[in-house]
């Protein structure tokens, strides 16, 4: 049987004043046959206090016994107090002794990691959490207790529902003499807020890549833009933010505009609102609206499209089929074999009304002998092959035949055919006779280069552009090319050339060639040619005519090359065998001296310069 405190206190009490009082009846029952000494009266008198004493004690014990109760019992209250506050709070709370034992846990922390208040004191996060997770647990209670001050750090726990961030405030506890007894962690799921961040994070992403126009405004003020806004409207985001929207709506929208944001006032949401705003450079913008208000805070979100191009489109599906109806070209909508619209060109060209076109296959109206080749072309188109340049042969109302050139396309999706068409049959008939002229041509040119071939001088032809465009053989054996078009017009890419006296330096601009194209005609012009690749020299005389046309324009030239270099070797050893001889005779000088064979040949050579 367990006897309380209290029991064990009083029992205590009476059984010391029995014996007290016993020890006194006794001591006085010795000293009363005598008479009392002071030593006794002294003995009694201790006994007496020690009596009082026992007696306080008593009372004392009781009083403090009765304290320490009522400090257990609002210990108790508080505890109870405090289990309750922290059990009743969302954020998961714990203690820890220093060796990571658990002291205390909330029910929310029992919810998180599945425990029991009862199952957890004495166990440490090793006991039922994965090594890494508590190894990182532990590093970050220990730096708390290292730091001695209160620490924040982020964990992430997988839970039922996937995983959680979060937020955990770890904090040393001191006992009364200020030494480090435990940690207390409390954390604070923020994994809520976290997710608003990314959202909030790709919401502004969006909003700043988005190609359209994102703004938020008041009434009649811009108070967010994203960046295609300014580059859009091609203002700063400062310009757009400072003036009243209005400023920048087109003079004659301003109306249309201010309806439309009257009913977003109401409440009312804007759908596709059209109107024009003018950019920094001046250019307008038409811009599809649509918007949302906000009627507790007074803000508008809007979204606005550049739908510019698509107004240019339409104003230019006005005027193409203004144009469908006014182009000189026939221009054809069909189905496989039935016309669906056709413009008035294919009824001028074919003398048939459109009413009549539309009313038979087009087929009907195709050369007998150009049906089926039309026929397969169509089959190609259908397939998706793109039609180009197709030519056949259509019958006109009044029996007269025509050439047309067709290039068309297919819609897939609904097999319609696009196709735009020329009357050629004139070009064609101007084409037959360009052909024979070619022809003409041909033959002359084969003839003329047979001339050319058995002329014994070398002959070039040169163009408008200094080309040469054509040589015969004499000219390509004489600039060592078979490649007429190598031939340079002024030679220098071939010789060095010189005037006769082979010291200076011929001029390009005097050569026949540069003469003939600016319409002068030259005659035997004597230039010495020098080959330094193959150290041969030549003399040549040089002529040259222009070819004009009609208009007495100098549309080419011809050069004609006469090598004269075995004539002027003839000539010089000719001199020099009369020299010889007119020495052998005995030729003298003016002053009666004979000249030597050296004076002789300097003459000579004198003279054939």
């Amino acid at each position: 049987m367990k006897i309380s405190l209290k029991t064990k206190i009083i029992s205590g009490y009476i059984i010391n004043l029995f014996v007290i009082l016993v020890l006194g009846i006794i001591y006085w029952n010795q000293i009363l046959p005598e008479k009392p000494l002071l030593w006794d009266w002294i003995s009694l008198i201790l006994i007496m206090l020690s009596l009082g004493m026992l007696t306080v004690v008593y009372f004392v014990i009781q009083s403090q016994l009765k304290a320490k109760n009522k400090a257990e019992t609002e210990s108790l209250e508080n505890r109870k107090l405090l289990q309750s506050i922290i059990d009743n709070t969302t954020n998961p709370i714990s203690v820890k002794k220093i060796n990571g034992e658990y002291l205390l846990i909330n029910k929310q922390y029992e919810n998180i990691y599945r425990l029991k208040k009862e199952d957890i004191k004495g166990k440490t996060d090793h006991d039922f959490l994965p090594k890494e997770t508590a190894d990182r647990y532990r590093s970050t209670d220990l730096e708390a207790v290292k730091l001695e001050k209160e620490i924040q750090v982020e964990e992430i726990l997988e839970q039922a529902d996937g995983l959680h961030t979060y937020l955990a405030v770890k904090f040393p506890l001191f006992d009364a003499s200020n030494r480090v007894f435990s940690v207390g962690t409390i954390a604070t799921d923020i994994t809520e807020r976290i997710n608003s961040q990314k959202l909030l994070v790709a919401g502004n992403t969006f909003f700043n890549l988005s190609r359209d126009m994102l703004i938020i405004s008041s009434k009649d003020t811009f108070l967010k833009i994203n960046p295609a806004t300014t580059i859009i409207l091609g203002y700063s985001e400062e310009e757009l933010l400072r003036k009243p929207f209005m400023s920048f709506v087109y003079a004659k929208d301003l109306d249309s505009t201010l309806q439309e944001v009257a009913k977003l006032q109401s409440g009312a949401i804007t759908e596709n609102f059209e109107n024009r705003f003018v950019c920094k450079d001046g250019s307008l913008k038409w811009l599809s609206w649509t918007t949302y208000p906000d009627v507790e805070t007074g803000l508008l979100y809007a979204v606005a499209r550049d739908v510019t191009a698509k107004r240019n489109v339409e104003e230019s599906l006005k005027e193409a089929d203004t144009f469908f109806e006014m182009s000189l070209d026939i221009l054809v909508v069909a189905t496989k074999n039935m016309f669906v619209k056709t413009n008035p060109s294919l009824s001028k060209v074919l003398g048939y009304s459109d009413l009549e076109l539309k009313s038979k296959p087009f087929t009907n109206y195709i050369f007998p002998e150009d049906i089926a080749t039309t026929e397969k072309a169509i089959e190609e188109l259908q397939k998706g092959t793109a039609l180009v340049n197709f030519e056949n042969r259509w019958i006109c109302k009044d029996g007269d035949i025509k050439w047309l050139s067709w290039t068309a396309t297919t819609d897939i999706a609904t097999g319609i055919l696009y196709a735009i068409a020329r009357d050629i049959t004139d070009h064609l008939k101007l084409k037959e006779e360009e052909q024979a002229a070619v022809n003409d041509l041909y033959e002359n040119e084969q003839k003329l280069n047979l001339i050319l071939e058995n002329i014994s001088d070398g002959v070039i032809v040169a163009n408008s552009d200094k080309k040469v465009v054509l040589a015969n053989n004499m000219a390509n054996e004489m600039f060592g090319t078979q490649d007429d078009s190598k031939i340079s017009d002024n030679f220098s890419e071939h010789f060095e050339m010189y005037f006769p006296d082979e010291k200076t330096v011929f001029p390009i601009q005097k050569l026949p060639m540069e003469r003939a194209l600016v319409g002068e005609l030259t005659d035997n012009v004597e230039v010495v040619l020098w080959n330094a690749k193959l150290q041969e020299k030549k003399r040549v005389l040089l002529s040259g005519r222009p070819i004009m046309n009609q208009q007495n324009q100098v549309i080419a030239a011809v050069i004609t090359i006469k090598d004269i270099t075995k004539y002027k070797k003839l000539q010089e050893d000719l001199k020099k065998t009369e020299l010889k001889y007119r020495n052998l005779i005995g030729f003298r000088k003016d002053d009666g001296t004979k000249e030597t064979d050296e004076e002789n040949e300097d003459k000579t050579t004198d003279k054939s310069l």
